[in-house]
């Protein structure tokens, strides 16, 4: 990080901590975020309190497993963070993990316990008081974005506490009350403003989470996570699988996730139209095989690669790229071994769930094909 970018981050946080500590200066604000993913699936709900010394407040999370967090936030005189309460666990459990934030001038204290196991570690801050990143703590978003909203500024740079480094945010003013904000890797997500001056929408849709957040009255924390916690617990969202075949003397594997449409639009919508995307989700998707393949007119030698895509209106595209092991953020296209067409076909049924296939179509030869929605992409191959 430079030091132009920390006096920025400095600079906005000490201007974002002030404006939020004046905003309820003069009563109590209460308020709630449902965060949904797609039109039916509601993935997490908070509710909050803010004082003009404190913030409080509770979220609960739906995957991979009902999941609750407690928050407590307070600040100095000045409006600055001074120190964070953290606890989670799930509904009703008797351990929870406990982790505060303790800001100094210079740096910030994090120390976690669950049971007797306990962590600590300080992060130098250059004076700033950056909040944890989380992207499903929306309390923490108001916080940091009614700040930046209630200035003049129109972009600036935030930082926000992942692990043990600060990472800048940008934020951009797009409209009278509408700002920009993210970072590389994640995307740019969309915030609104009420007529307020408080955060009123949040579309996560463009980033890798996927949430569509919304500010209600009111939610009742306690019934959903009681709720949440009795039944079945519906693991993650995009599972991991593995798609894999013997094809003459090749083993051929493909590890990835697998994302589910949910009421959404895929072709065009979950799989861009003139982008790169992830083939799936999570960490990047991996082709793995032991033999000399000819996937599609193009020689690919024995190894391991990622396996990246891009589509248009009419037709998509399969990228083999040498890196492997990476997040599905992180295409290299200097690494881009080769771009592969698809031949691009509707399905009779629609398809929920993102699905990879790789099947033997004789004694040397076989094909894969990516499915999801109402489309399906296929490419044969050959053993060399």
């Amino acid at each position: 990080m430079t030091s132009s970018m920390r006096r920025k981050i400095r600079t906005t946080t000490t201007l974002v901590l002030v404006s939020a500590g004046a905003a309820c200066a003069q009563k109590p604000v209460t308020s709630s975020f449902v965060a949904m993913l797609g039109p039916n699936d509601t993935v997490a709900v908070e509710s909050y309190t803010r004082w003009a010394d404190s913030l409080a407040g509770t979220n609960v999370a739906a995957y991979p497993r009902a999941m609750v967090r407690s928050y407590t936030v307070h600040f100095a005189p000045g409006g600055e963070v001074s120190h964070i309460h953290l606890t989670s666990g799930a509904p009703g459990a008797e351990t929870v993990t406990t982790t505060d934030f303790s800001y100094t001038g210079d740096s910030v204290v994090v120390q976690t316990q669950r049971d007797t196991l306990s962590r600590r570690f300080a992060v130098a801050t250059s004076g700033e008081r950056p909040l944890p990143f989380f992207e499903d703590l929306f309390a923490f978003w108001g916080i940091a974005l009614e700040g930046v909203h209630s200035s003049a500024t129109d972009s600036t740079t935030l930082g926000m506490l992942w692990g043990s480094q600060a990472v800048p945010v940008t934020v951009l003013r797009t409209g009278a009350s509408e700002e920009d904000f993210g970072f590389s890797g994640w995307g740019m997500a969309h915030a609104t403003f009420g007529t307020d001056g408080h955060l009123d929408r949040l579309d996560m849709t463009p980033t890798t989470s996927k949430y569509m957040v919304t500010n209600v009255p009111m939610v009742d924390t306690k019934a959903t996570a009681a709720a949440w916690g009795e039944r079945p617990q519906p693991g993650a969202l995009s599972p991991r699988d593995t798609a894999s075949a013997d094809v003459g003397s090749a083993h051929v594997v493909i590890d990835y996730g697998r994302p589910s449409a949910r009421g959404r639009t895929v072709y065009g919508g979950l799989i861009p139209f003139n982008a790169v995307w992830r083939t799936g989700a999570n960490a990047a998707t991996q082709l793995i095989t032991d033999r000399d393949l000819v996937i599609g007119g193009t020689p690919i030698p024995a190894g391991t690669y990622s396996l990246w895509s891009e589509a248009t209106e009419s037709d998509w595209s399969l990228i083999v790229n040498k890196q492997y092991g990476q997040w599905g953020t992180e295409h290299d296209a200097a690494q881009d071994f080769a771009r592969i067409p698809l031949t691009v076909s509707k399905l009779t049924e629609p398809l929920e769930q993102f699905t990879i296939t790789v099947t033997p179509t004789g004694a040397r030869a076989g094909t894969i094909t990516l499915a999801w929605g109402d489309t399906q992409g296929t490419v044969a191959f050959t053993v060399k």
